[in-house]
């Protein structure tokens, strides 16, 4: 999947210039919920005149387009924000980059309160007020689509002075039990015009019908170049459990209740943690500790599997696929479904980061 790079203005979205001679230093990759790094280098021998504008640090997007047969304009699959901007005499440009998520923590939530709102209604109210371009407020050229399924009910406070970013405050809502999934894809407003699109729901991709396997598979010996299992229970990663605290109010601080699961061979492992300043309801501590026991009960279990993109049928972020992978490492084979949290993607491979979390054979 060839892929031709533009440099975008990051507040409207216009097309500045191509950068056909861009090399990114790595795989690019996109998590849900979360910001991702990347590098690149331009060299100066055949890159455009207006190059310095085309580079210019926290005013450009550069964005990756997929060079599909029958899309003339190529489809969007990444951006990076330039944050970094280094020449030498060698003649090339040396570049950092992060992903529009990132500029999520460059903007602040003010007095705002939610009696009783739907959380997705939150969130495309805090990223509509404070992240998105207005007429008076120059931000991202963003939009924002809330996704069909269940949209329970928060309450939230938020003060000016907690200094709390926009991502920080998506970052919580999405940490208690049943909370928002969301991320940021590109999307082609006119043929000369780029923009944004935060996407949230109860769940970002699809499980296939029932009765119906994943679309997309990864077999080895098959697709599969490598695979790779890990799985941890380092301070952090794994607990039994788990405790939520509040900086709270004075001399209060409020906490959850313990949320435990003793009963799984393992000596007590505890983990306390503060999800978000200034939380003062019981009940919210208690969905973030439930919701973290969850995750940490059986540590951290991740498998990277690096495919032939043109070998494997294309899926979305949060989609479930399936693997069947046998090597002397899995001699009886690890085969399931799983959701890809994580893709990572060069001109010739994709990977998906899968939670595999419950899968039979490992723990």
């Amino acid at each position: 999947m060839p892929l031709h790079w533009v440099s975008v203005n990051a507040n409207t979205g216009d097309i500045i210039t191509d950068l056909t001679n861009l090399r990114p230093g790595g795989s690019l990759k996109r998590t849900i919920g979360r910001h991702e790094t990347q590098t690149a280098t331009l060299p100066l021998d055949g890159a455009p005149s207006n190059w310095r504008t085309a580079t210019r640090k926290k005013s450009v997007f550069l964005v990756a387009l997929e060079e599909t047969p029958g899309v003339e304009q190529g489809v969007p699959v990444w951006g990076g924000m330039v944050t970094e901007r280094s020449t030498t005499h060698a003649g090339d440009v040396a570049l950092s980059l992060v992903t529009a998520e990132d500029y999520l923590n460059d903007r602040y939530v003010r007095d705002r309160q939610y009696f009783t709102w739907p959380q997705n209604d939150i969130v495309e109210d805090l990223v509509t007020r404070y992240v998105a371009t207005t007429p008076y407020d120059p931000g991202l050229p963003l939009r924002v689509v809330k996704l069909p399924g269940a949209n329970p009910v928060r309450g939230r406070t938020y003060l000016d002075a907690d200094d709390k970013t926009v991502f920080s405050a998506l970052d919580e809502l999405s940490g208690v039990i049943g909370g928002p999934e969301w991320t940021i894809e590109w999307e082609w407003v006119d043929e000369r015009r780029l923009g944004l699109v935060l996407y949230v729901g109860a769940r970002l991709g699809a499980a296939p019908p029932d009765g119906i396997g994943p679309s997309s598979w990864f077999s080895l010996p098959g697709n599969v170049q490598d695979a790779e299992l890990t799985e941890g229970y380092r301070r952090g990663e794994g607990a039994n459990d788990v405790m939520a605290v509040s900086s709270g109010v004075e001399d209060a601080r409020p906490q959850s209740y313990h949320q435990q699961n003793p009963i799984d061979g393992r000596p007590r492992i505890e983990f306390r943690w503060t999800p978000s300043s200034s939380i003062t309801q019981i009940e919210t501590l208690n969905e973030h500790a439930r919701r973290a026991l969850e995750g940490m009960q059986h540590g951290t279990v991740a498998l990277a599997i690096t495919a032939t993109a043109d070998e494997t049928t294309p899926f979305r972020l949060g989609d479930d696929v399936g693997f069947d992978l046998t090597s002397p490492a899995w001699p009886d084979g690890i085969t399931g479904t799983a959701r890809a949290l994580g893709i990572e993607w060069t001109d010739t491979t994709i990977t998906p980061v899968l939670d595999v979390t419950g899968i039979e054979g490992i723990d």
